[in-house]
């Protein structure tokens, strides 16, 4: 599980409430409820960004955060995006109450989900309280799932990454127009099938690599390969035996348990399928 791993040092903070927290992969969400003193502070740095949203405030504007110590004037906006490594300093101008939620990125993991490098300004750049109506009503979302916990993980991760979309300003990725794959999308899919072909893969677990709904996944793979995922696996699978069969490096049931067939039938099934021959076929027309 992914931990942000945050240091912090404050004074005239206290939390009333929390944390309720939910973690996915590479991100951890949590809410926590806070009673500052007047004159509150507080130190902070991570080695992962954080995105920090006011959710509730009894004294609006009471709380700044901001990438330089002291206090900070014409700071109205209860959202701030903190870089990896950025020290923050927060500042109550008088007493308050308020309910704020973190997002947490390993931006290691998402960025490349998200099609940014790691040089890109747009997540190394910080932006101080600012304001963001989209941002903040999934923020609302976010925070209720970490309080319930009622919905499939794919919920909370999906608001999430929803959020760091808005905050990044990452626009919608433009396909072929005919429906098919983009040259790096299809160059992930296949080498993961290629990597892991004697493996069961799961068409969900494929699809999240690429972005991508399973449905669409699988009819945009096969209007790039014309083959299914699956196809493309078992045609993977079927080289290696070749590989194997050919070398004389092992019989066809030795094959077939080697490259993540049930057993020799279910071998000479696909290899027939995707070449026509059966093995013992294809051996004698390759002239071993």
């Amino acid at each position: 599980m992914f931990h942000p791993n945050m240091q912090s040092i404050v004074e005239g903070f206290s939390p009333s409430g929390g944390p309720k927290w939910r973690s996915w992969n590479g991100m951890l969400a949590d809410v926590w409820e806070v009673a500052g003193s007047a004159g509150a502070s507080g130190e902070y740095v991570s080695p992962h960004a954080r995105l920090f949203v006011v959710l509730e405030e009894n004294q609006p504007g009471a709380i700044t955060l901001s990438d330089r110590p002291g206090p900070r004037v014409g700071t109205a906006g209860r959202l701030s995006y903190v870089p990896p490594g950025l020290r923050t300093w927060s500042l109550s101008a008088q007493q308050t109450q308020l309910r704020h939620l973190d997002l947490h990125v390993d931006l290691c993991h998402i960025a490349e989900r998200l099609g940014l490098q790691a040089s890109d300004e747009r997540i190394l750049s910080p932006r101080m309280m600012f304001e963001n109506s989209r941002i903040q009503s999934l923020a609302n979302l976010l925070a209720e799932e970490c309080g319930t916990g009622e919905h499939h993980d794919l919920y909370g991760e999906g608001i999430a990454t929803a959020m760091l979309i808005e905050l990044f300003g990452i626009p919608p990725r433009v396909e072929d127009i005919r429906g098919k794959l983009s040259p790096r999308k299809l160059k992930v899919a296949t080498q993961y099938l290629a990597e892991n072909c004697f493996e069961n893969i799961r068409l969900e677990d494929i699809a999240m690599l690429a972005g991508l709904s399973p449905s669409y996944f699988s009819a945009a793979f096969k209007a790039s390969t014309g083959l299914t995922p699956h196809q493309w696996q078992m045609q993977e699978r079927v080289a290696h035996v070749k590989t194997l069969l050919a070398g004389g490096k092992a019989s066809i049931s030795e094959a077939a348990a080697a490259c993540g067939f049930a057993d020799q039938a279910h071998l000479t099934r696909v290899f027939k399928r995707h070449g026509g021959l059966t093995p013992a076929a294809w051996l004698r027309s390759f002239g071993a």
